[in-house]
């Protein structure tokens, strides 16, 4: 037998293997076996996001049967108790593999975000802001894509806001701007991308509006950095 012959064959089972936990529930297990086998953790991602949509969107038929699949995972410790949903407990779960299992890129906060935008299921407060704090570009590109034009014009207020000092803690800034900070840029293409979307329902007054918002908050960026470049200059001369 060729060995790379029988490990690629044990990695193809392993991954069908990893689908069967997942669908079950068993994700911890999943998550061991991926390791062992060096595969991806985005189907385990995918497979309690469309858990936790299931659960947002079930009756109590799912929320009782959720209960045993989410006792088979080591939470920290499974809250049975009355102020806590099943679902509550599956996002718990979700934000706590988020956690535990970072990688490049934030790969698994995109699936997750993903799967639940293409389900039309809004994102948990927690949930954005551990993505803004780690690649808020990327967010804005996820809302643009679906379309969620108030909620990226919220996103580029706030961090148009954070460059300039105030809540730079929330997006992962370490230093805001001055004369003396390294420039941080903004995402302009997804900005411009979303100021033509809002500009192609020009006869809609609330996006007007929220262009316009856009455009101050963009024209106060602009003469601060003009500031911060005037004084960059002075400290140099």
């Amino acid at each position: 037998h060729d060995p790379s012959a029988v490990a690629v064959a044990g990695s193809s089972s392993a991954e069908e293997m990893v689908s069967l936990l997942v669908q079950a529930g068993l994700f911890d297990t999943a998550i061991s076996l991926c390791q062992t086998f060096k595969l991806p953790l985005t189907p385990v991602f995918e497979g309690l996001a469309f858990k936790c949509i299931k659960l947002q969107l079930g009756g109590e038929a799912a929320q009782a049967e959720a209960w045993s699949w989410l006792a088979a995972n080591q939470l920290s410790s499974v809250i049975t108790t009355k102020e806590s949903s099943a679902t509550d407990e599956a996002w718990r779960l979700l934000s706590t593999y988020l956690e535990r299992y970072k990688v490049q890129n934030n790969l698994y906060h995109h699936c997750v975000i993903n799967k639940l935008l293409s389900h039309g299921v809004p994102l948990p407060n927690w949930l954005i802001n551990s993505y803004k704090k780690v690649d808020a570009a990327e967010l804005l590109r996820l809302y643009l894509n679906y379309d969620l034009l108030e909620e990226a014009v919220d996103l580029v207020s706030e961090y148009v806001d954070a460059v300039l000092g105030k809540g730079h803690q929330y997006f992962g800034i370490e230093f805001p701007l001055s004369a003396t900070a390294p420039m941080v840029w903004l995402p302009y293409s997804s900005i411009d991308q979303l100021l033509q979307a809002l500009g192609e329902n020009s006869a809609n007054s609330h996006n007007i509006a929220l262009s316009q918002k856009i455009l101050d908050k963009l024209e106060d960026y602009q003469q601060k950095v003009d500031k911060a470049t005037r004084d960059l200059l002075y400290r140099r001369n």
